[in-house]
């Protein structure tokens, strides 16, 4: 007897749990559309097709680099922090495209996020990287474009236009579609 007592206390407290989530997320009118949804009175971030979010930062060399910086040719521009092992991963693809990205007539940016200018600066000199390296270490950059975590990678083209967005490792043929897209 008792434990049909509990059966039913047990049930009815899942029933109770269960209708308050599914209430809670009725109130919730982003879930679901934050993806699709851009309104015009609001910044939605970077998608394809729009403009992507102008910028300033620091390289690892001290100068000074913005969005503008790169009008012209077609960017690859590259979220990654050095702790990533999945941005460790994708690293050489990027130095190799980084390697004919001069004559192929586009250009590599890398943003460090979530990271230290000593721990990105020791990634590098390890790695030899030969593309241009920016420090968003307030996220100043991260925030707008909604980067929630390292690495993402966007392609914009020659007139500052996002023709696609990686969310995670970027693959060899989906770098060459995107910079294909983006008018390389």
């Amino acid at each position: 007897m008792k434990t049909i007592k509990l059966f039913r206390l047990s049930l009815l407290a899942v029933r109770v749990l269960s209708l308050g989530c599914v209430l809670g997320l009725g109130w919730m009118p982003s879930v679901g559309q934050a993806q699709h949804a851009h309104p015009a009175s609001q910044n939605p971030g970077p998608y394809v097709g729009a403009p992507a979010v102008p910028f300033n930062l620091t390289t690892l060399d001290g100068e000074s680099i913005s969005l503008s910086s790169f009008r012209g040719k077609p960017l690859m521009m590259n979220f990654f922090a050095s702790w990533c092992d999945p941005c460790r991963e994708e690293m050489p693809l990027i130095n190799e495209l980084a390697a004919k990205a001069g004559k192929n007539g586009f250009n590599v940016l890398a943003i460090a996020v979530e990271d230290s200018r000593a721990a990105v600066m020791q990634y590098a000199k390890e790695s030899n990287f030969i593309f241009s390296i920016a420090l968003d270490l307030n996220s100043a950059v991260k925030r707008p474009y909604r980067i929630f975590g390292p690495p993402a990678t966007f392609f914009i083209d020659s007139n500052g236009t996002i023709h696609d967005v990686v969310i995670g490792p970027v693959t060899p043929e989906r770098a060459r579609d995107a910079l294909k897209k983006a008018g390389r």
